[in-house]
């Protein structure tokens, strides 16, 4: 009996662990759009192009985060949905 608190315990542990991740991916993720944003805008109102040039090339980098950051997100997710479905099963 005790071994089954224990390991209700970790599951519990585990999903209040991947529910931060997730929030801190999606903070992560709304934080590359903003700074993309910012960038264009920089790129739009620069008046040298090696400025705007370097406004969008920082854009990429931020847009690219984002897409690394999402696919991580929905890496998570599927992992947590697979678990969560596993631990359903033994309950």
């Amino acid at each position: 009996m005790e071994n089954a608190n224990v390991e209700n315990r970790e599951m519990k542990d585990q999903d209040c662990i991947g529910e931060t991740i997730t929030s801190i991916l999606e903070e992560a993720i709304e934080s590359e759009i903003e700074s993309e944003e910012k960038y264009l805008h920089g790129a739009e109102i620069a008046c040298d192009t090696r400025i705007r040039d370097f406004f969008l090339s920082l854009a990429k980098m931020e847009r690219e985060h984002k897409e690394q950051l999402t696919r991580q997100l929905e890496e998570l997710r599927a992992q947590m949905t697979v678990v969560g479905e596993m631990n359903e099963m033994f309950d």
